[in-house]
């Protein structure tokens, strides 16, 4: 399986750098950090802002599917979402019936709008996002993949834009999904850098409105 070769190698890795002792408080460690976030994927795609840059993503995240044989598909029913397979490891949903996806089949059950879309590949669940109708608006609440099937662990697609490279994942195609089928607007609250990557280069703007940074919308 792509995704076990995937694992062994990261783990690997892993363990590799563990074995270097490094002083999180020296100077160097410390510079080393504002260095990294200086590069991050979101601020350098801000600085970028240009609308080619998002049509350049979106066809991007559609070839990754289609070079890695990744599926996709979509639900509102309780009865069609999956389980989690036991060796996963998803940040919010795990293997022993709890979490966001397993809240979901209740949330449904209970006549929430709710919109789930899935990457799967080899037929295994490797990434889901959650979006929910809230008072007349559409609310990503939740991109969720498993960590071995992380850019950073290798499943990703190199796309080069104004001679930089930027990397789309599974994150991109779950968000994808969704755009493909929820009405618009649609918010979401997105507190860590990463994410916000996604959602900005797939044309999530800040909403001026709230004043709060984490908050971006697509209309």
């Amino acid at each position: 399986m792509k995704r076990d070769l995937r694992k062994q190698a990261f783990i690997e890795k892993s363990e590799n750098s563990f074995q270097k002792e490094v002083d999180i408080f020296s100077e160097e460690a410390i510079r080393s950090s504002f260095e990294e976030e200086k590069r991050s994927s979101e601020m350098r795609f801000d600085e970028l802002v240009s609308p080619q840059a998002i049509q350049s993503v979106y066809q991007s995240t559609q070839e990754f599917q289609s070079k890695e044989n990744l599926q996709v598909s979509m639900t509102k029913q309780s009865t069609e979402l999956p389980k989690i397979p036991l060796d996963f490891c998803f940040k919010y949903s795990h293997p022993w019936d709890s979490g966001s996806l397993q809240a979901c089949s209740r949330r449904m059950d209970n006549g929430e709008d709710l919109t789930v879309s899935f990457v799967y590949e080899e037929d295994l669940l490797i990434g889901y996002a959650i979006a929910a109708m809230k008072n007349g608006e559409c609310v990503i609440e939740i991109i969720d993949v498993d960590c071995y099937s992380r850019r950073v662990a290798g499943l990703a697609y190199i796309l080069q834009i104004s001679g930089q490279s930027f990397q789309i994942g599974v994150g991109h195609l779950v968000v994808y999904a969704l755009l493909q089928e929820l009405p618009r607007p649609i918010h979401v609250d997105s507190t860590h850098s990463n994410a916000r990557y996604i959602f900005k280069s797939l044309g999530f703007v800040h909403d001026d409105l709230l004043g709060n940074p984490c908050i971006l919308k697509i209309g």
